[in-house]
């Protein structure tokens, strides 16, 4: 799914060469077209070409059905049964072309996605990559979702996972995507889990105003204002899983370069927001500009003098180690995470903020 490396030329020593031969060889070379989208009903086995092959297969597609995609197929598309979108060859790519979000996972839909690059989105909301509706599931395998970029005011530049939907990545890399906040991934209210898979390169790029710099300066306003946090993935009080997964080069204009969590807590325990790290994952090498270079933690309480209010809380407990045992399980599949033997590391200005305790390890200014 990556571009191949740059062409190299070898020009021949001849006897002798007329202009022409001269410049023939010195030329350059002309920058490669994407091959044409190419799509067939695994089911069916119609086959269409074209600009609108891919949404016309969609269209003509029943629940459950199985699309193959070949070649780079621009547009916008939106998945309104259950599909999977299967890449052949080399190379099958989604691209948004800079004209809205990628792929829209409609409400009540499960969408699997293997094997394809989903890339050049940008949508100033939710989800310039992808964006998972309000109970929809999506699930990505042996794909890429990087490229995509969302406004200032935009949350989840690569993917957005709306309330109550669930995203699984397996061996998958979300990169190179950039929004407001959540330059990653967003979840808000969702359940995620990652397994093999990175989150690199990712940046939350709209630096805090003069009304966010005494507040938490990630939280919501009215205006619109608190935006600069989770260069890599915001879990705002949803559920993530961490297993065998990288989060890594991720940047924050202010804070949470590689990870921010927001947690609820009833009599001093997580009931939402809670992350777990499993496996050899590992976040390292993220930059914030405040706080929380590797994770920023915050927890909320509710307020027992003003219902349906909250205060702060001490987010310890919110951030787990998973020990291997039946205390920590996937999400979404419900089996046992392996114990947690990655790290936190080269995440500036600190690898946790604030100091949190991971097992038998203290994740703050340092990691031991």
């Amino acid at each position: 799914m990556e571009l191949q490396g740059e062409r190299r030329f070898r020009l021949l020593a001849l006897a002798f060469a007329g202009v022409a031969l001269m410049v023939a060889l010195m030329a350059p070379t002309a920058s490669a077209t994407p091959p044409p989208c190419q799509t067939k009903n695994q089911r069916t086995g119609v086959e269409y070409k074209g600009a609108s092959a891919l949404a016309t297969a969609i269209t003509a597609a029943a629940g459950g059905d199985t699309i193959n995609v070949w070649g780079t197929c621009f547009g916008n598309f939106a998945l309104n049964k259950d599909l999977t979108l299967q890449g052949r060859g080399r190379g099958a790519t989604l691209d948004g072309n800079q004209t809205g979000r990628v792929l829209n996972i409609t409400t009540g839909t499960t969408a699997t996605i293997r094997a394809l690059t989903i890339t050049n989105g940008r949508r100033d909301g939710l989800g310039g990559g992808i964006y998972v509706r309000p109970d929809a599931t999506a699930v990505l395998v042996d794909s890429a979702v990087t490229g995509n970029t969302g406004g200032a005011k935009s949350i989840g530049g690569g993917i957005e996972a709306d309330e109550g939907s669930s995203l699984w990545l397996m061996r998958s890399v979300v990169s190179g995507n950039s929004a407001g906040s959540s330059g990653g991934i967003d979840m808000f209210f969702a359940t995620v889990s990652l397994i093999d898979s990175r989150v690199t390169g990712n940046h939350a790029t709209r630096p805090p105003g003069p009304r966010e710099t005494g507040a938490d300066g990630c939280g919501f306003g009215d205006p619109l204002v608190l935006y600069a946090c989770a260069g890599g993935i915001w879990n705002y009080h949803g559920t993530l899983a961490l297993t065998n997964t990288t989060v890594s080069s991720n940047t924050a204009a202010y804070r949470g370069g590689g990870l921010r969590t927001d947690a609820t807590l009833d009599a001093g325990s997580p009931i939402d927001g809670i992350t777990t790290l499993s496996g050899s994952t590992a976040i390292t090498s993220n930059t914030a500009a405040n706080q929380g270079g590797g994770i920023w933690a915050a927890a909320r309480v509710p307020d027992p003098a003003h219902p349906g209010e909250f205060l702060p809380a001490d987010p310890n407990g919110t951030v787990q180690a998973a020990d291997g045992t039946a205390s920590h399980t996937d999400p979404i599949s419900g089996a046992t995470l392996p114990a947690w033997i990655g790290s936190l590391s080269g995440n500036t200005p600190d690898q946790c903020f604030p100091t949190l305790t991971l097992g038998t390890h203290s994740c703050g200014s340092t990691f031991n």
